[in-house]
């Protein structure tokens, strides 16, 4: 019988080592109990199984009853899509058992999944070098809180305009990306469906090697040695591997350099911060004669808990057989701890993660060793010449793929997670499907993704960073609810996994995508304390990074000015100058809110010179958008839309589709925002146009443009469906910060439409989110609507005065002035409605200074009509020359209306006109003047305009 191996029947693989049913390149998920019957059912194709030999087989050590196998099989025919009466598979045997009747093939090499036909047909035939630079990351959402900021100067809201793109496309917080604080795997329970234990296996870190010949040129082999021997350490998994990137980080925050030995407290702080049980460092001597070079490791091993060593092991060997040196050493190594050695099985996973010669070694340890300092450009280049030296080295493309993920060019990095992908048949099941993993989400597949690191992290549950990276695809596939279920297990692992800061920014991040600002603010509290305790400075830089966001969200202007400031020193003084320029723009963007538009743009400035001295295009593009709405906050809009436009360039550059539709539609309401409607729309469309199909948020946000744009332009029955859209599309997706947006939208045009009862519930049920939410901005803009239809209903005009002092002052704090403005209004209306006249004069006068200094022709419209009803409200004043002027201004805006194609604004001054005319004692003219206002209103739905209408004509 077969125990080892992957046996294929029809679409299906089942691979042994790995426990996993897949359909062609699908895991399809099975419990335990299930998955055992299956391995049995196909180690014996075509025989007769009674329930007892099942029984007796399938669970030797176990009670099981002939109802829970039954169960499973029922499992089995779920999972293999069996219809009723065409048992393809599995076929009952009344009274006595099942058989299994579909042919099966045993794919050869045994102990090695297929990951599909294509991938097979590309495997690399040569010997390919181990790296953990992708295998462990931790991958995180791609855009930067791609959040719905609060109104600018419409009521659109301003939404993604003031987007925050980030860096990068696919590894967007890279900086920390790679900081893992790895837990010691004792008692530790696997997290998955088997709940079952798995034995403890003791952790290993492999910190490099000395060089002692002098010779920087050498310098490659301490990172090669360091891989080859940690590929022979890990071989059957009877050990956990410390990445190399985690050891880089432990340097750094230490700091520890190289050495042949370390003390008993320096021991005591890796088994802390790495988790690790042992560690192995040492040096190296390359002597070169005429011939070849001669190498001698020397190695030693530690014990971190009992502070000693434990043993120590020379090799020596040629540097044209590296490989061998790596194998002899970890040979010994495995000895000296009691671990068997590498069977003949895991020696073909082990040549298959080797490169197939020294040129491919130098330049893909090269590569490694400048990606684990942070310097992106410099390890694409190395990478590129790797894989130019050994084009079927899986590890190397896959390497190659974050290099350029870090530098924002996401299709690139998802050509090189390809071939990766396509190359890892031979790898060490845990490569296969870490290199899997990475390709399904770079490539967006995100259900695959989840698929994928949900078997990870069953398999390896020591391993945190596969719950980590399972819970961060849970949220860039907003499945925010999963993502907090997937934190809770992750806390209930052993100290020290279960204090890593991590655990609380992902957490920060699943109630962002659900538009829970609230609740973010407890995890980020403790990620920047916990990170600040173990020294995990780069992570503390991201923690006060994100803490800083969100204090800005909440008005804590100062407080996220110097978290900003902290985590870009933090970031400077570790050479991190990605997340330094990260820093930078994020300080800018709480400037610019704040309305400090010169210190803004200086920050803006000094952030994408670090973006392009590091080569990275997406930071680069990610600054051009941010200045471009801080150009915009000053009134230039034509600056405003040369900078959306170059960075819409930039990421057309990187290939990047999805930010480019972003910045699209950033240009739709730069033009909006200039009146130009038909100009406005084709950009939206053209925004719809670049997203992907599947990317509902995309679409979502398209359509809410272009449905607000049909609202002015007169189509509501257009505009409404284009907002209810948006709204299943956000509510489907759990992002409730979205869903506000589109209820408020939904709102003020049942306003329009004079449904007030549906008006209030739309506003009511945005108020609701936003509250929760703690987004002041956003409350003020709600209760701003609610104000308006309270008015109409005629309800008491002191609350709404009330209120509107309140919200005014949120304006003032957000330098938010056109909304201020139209707080203005509405504290005149209300004033005017209690009698007070004067006072309400006094607003209007603030209003027309606000509106002076927009740019936003509709700001400046919907003011002036205001004033024209407020200051012709006493009588005697239309016939005035006041009146006179009046008219004559409204006229203007009429025409104007008319040629923009602004269809609720020329409506409502064509109403404004008409009263004025009623109130001058133009009788005849102004009822001829109501009557078709009234007439033409109700023809665009406009019912509210035409209710007026009605009421004034008498």
């Amino acid at each position: 019988m077969k125990t080892e191996g992957i046996f294929q029947f029809g679409e299906f693989q089942v691979d042994v080592l790995a426990r996993t049913l897949r359909r062609q390149d699908q895991i399809v998920t099975l419990n335990r109990r299930a998955f055992d019957v299956l391995l049995y059912l196909v180690q014996n194709p075509g025989k007769a199984l009674t329930r007892d030999e099942l029984l007796k087989n399938v669970w030797p050590d176990t009670f099981v009853d002939e109802n829970s196998l039954a169960q499973s099989i029922s499992v089995l025919r779920r999972a293999l899509e069996e219809k009723p009466g065409d048992n393809s598979y599995i076929v009952t045997l009344p009274g006595r058992g099942y058989q299994f009747i579909s042919p099966v093939t045993v794919v050869v090499p045994e102990s090695l999944s297929v990951i599909s036909p294509d991938a097979a047909s590309s495997t690399s035939k040569g010997v390919l070098l181990q790296q953990h630079t992708i295998r462990t990351s931790v991958i995180t959402e791609e855009k930067e809180q791609l959040g719905l900021s609060a109104s600018r100067n419409r009521k659109l809201l301003g939404l993604a305009a003031v987007l925050a793109v980030a860096a990068t496309s696919v590894a967007g917080y890279y900086a920390w990306m790679q900081l893992r604080r790895v837990p010691s795997p004792k008692n530790q329970a696997a997290i998955g469906s088997t709940g079952i234990p798995p034995a403890p296996r003791r952790s290993i870190a492999v910190l490099g090697f000395r060089n002692l010949s002098g010779r920087p040129e050498e310098g490659w082999l301490s990172t090669a040695l360091t891989e080859m021997l940690s590929t022979e350490l890990e071989a059957g998994e009877k050990l956990r591997l410390v990445s190399g990137e985690d050891v880089a980080r432990a340097k750094l925050d230490l700091p520890l350099a190289d050495a042949d030995s370390l003390a008993r407290d320096t021991l005591g702080r890796l088994h802390k911060d790495l988790g690790s049980d042992l560690i192995v460092l040492g040096s190296y001597t390359a002597v070169s004669d005429k011939s070849e070079t001669r190498i001698r490791l020397d190695l030693r091993l530690q014990d971190t808990i009992a502070g000693e060593s434990i043993a120590d092991v020379a090799v020596v060997g040629a540097e044209s057989d590296l490989f061998d040196m790596g194998s002899q050493a970890g040979s010994r190594l495995r000895e000296k701890l009691g671990v068997e050695a590498v069977s003949p099985v895991d020696a073909v996973s082990v040549r298959a993660s080797l490169p197939s010669n020294r040129d491919a070694a130098r330049l893909y340890s090269e590569g490694l060793a400048r990606l684990r300092v942070l310097d992106a450009p410099e390890a694409r280049d190395l990478l590129q010449q790797a894989i130019a030296a050994d084009p079927k080295f899986s590890l190397a493309h896959s390497a190659l793929a974050e290099s350029w993920s870090r530098l924002g060019y996401d299709k690139k990095a998802q050509q090189e997670a390809l071939q990766a992908y396509n190359l890892s048949t031979n790898l060490s099941r845990e490569d296969r499907l870490v290199v899997e993993g990475r390709y399904r989400e770079i490539d967006h597949q995100y259900a695959k993704a989840i698929e994928v690191y949900r078997a990870l992290f069953t398999l390896f549950p020591d391993n945190v960073d596969y719950g980590l990276n399972l819970a961060t695809v849970q949220v860039r596939a907003h499945q925010g609810h999963d993502a907090l279920t997937t934190v809770e297990s992750l806390r209930k692992l052993p100290p020290p996994a279960s204090e890593d800061p991590r655990i609380e920014l992902t957490e920060s991040d699943g109630w962002r995508v659900l538009g829970d600002f609230n609740h973010q603010e407890a995890p980020l509290g403790r990620a920047v304390e916990k990170a600040r305790a173990q020294g995990a400075r780069l992570i503390l830089a991201r923690a006060l990074h994100d803490q800083a966001l969100l204090f800005n969200f909440f008005s804590r202007t100062q407080e996220a000015i110097a978290l900003c400031r902290e985590s870009r020193d933090i970031a400077a003084s570790a050479g991190d100058r990605q997340s330094e320029a990260r820093a930078l723009r994020a300080w800018a963007d709480i400037l610019s809110n704040g309305g400090d538009l010169p210190g803004a743009i200086r920050l803006y400035q000094e952030a994408k010179n670090i973006f392009q001295q590091i080569g990275s295009e997406g930071g680069v593009a990610s600054v051009l958008n941010n200045l471009a709405v801080a150009y915009d906050r000053k009134g230039d809009l034509a600056s405003a839309e040369k900078m959306h436009r170059q960075a819409q360039a930039s990421f057309r550059l990187l290939d990047d589709d999805a930010h480019r539709a972003v910045v699209t539609g950033n240009i739709a309401e730069d033009r909006l925002e200039q009146g130009d409607l038909p100009g406005a729309i084709q950009l939206y469309q053209e925004q719809l146009q670049l997203g992907d199909p599947a990317n509902t948020e995309n679409a979502a946000l398209a359509g809410y443009g272009i449905a607000y744009v049909h609202q002015e332009q007169g189509d509501l029955a257009g505009a409404r469906r284009g907002f209810e859209q948006s709204l299943a599309a956000w509510q489907a997706k759990g992002n409730r910060n979205a869903s506000a947006y589109a209820m408020w939208s939904l709102g003020s045009l049942l306003l329009e439409e004079a449904d007030f009862s549906g008006a209030r519930k739309m506003y009511e049920q945005a108020l609701a989110i936003r509250t929760t939410a703690g987004d002041k901005l956003g409350i003020a803009g709600t209760q701003l609507g609610l104000a308006d239809l309270s008015l109409e209903e005629a309800r008491s005009p002191v609350e709404q005065e009330a209120t509107m002092r309140q919200v005014i002052e949120v304006f003032q704090a957000q330098k938010d002035r056109d909304d201020e403005t139209q707080a203005w209004c509405t504290l005149a209306r209300a004033l005017l409605a209690e009698g007070k006249a004067g006072a309400a004069k006094d607003a209007l006068q603030h209003a027309r200074s606000l509106a002076a200094n927009s740019q936003n022709p509709n700001i400046r419209w919907r003011t002036a009509i205001t004033a024209a009803r407020i200051e012709t409200a006493e009588k005697g004043v239309a016939q005035s020359a006041v009146g006179i002027a009046t008219r004559k201004e409204l006229a203007a805006i009429i025409a104007k209306s008319q040629v923009l194609g602004y269809q609720g604004v020329e409506l409502d001054a064509r109403l404004a006109q008409a009263e004025i005319e009623m109130k001058g004692g133009q009788t005849t003219v102004a009822r001829s003047h109501l009557a078709a206002v009234e007439t033409d209103a109700k023809a665009k739905g406009y019912n509210l305009v035409a209710r007026k209408a009605a009421i004034a004509r008498g």
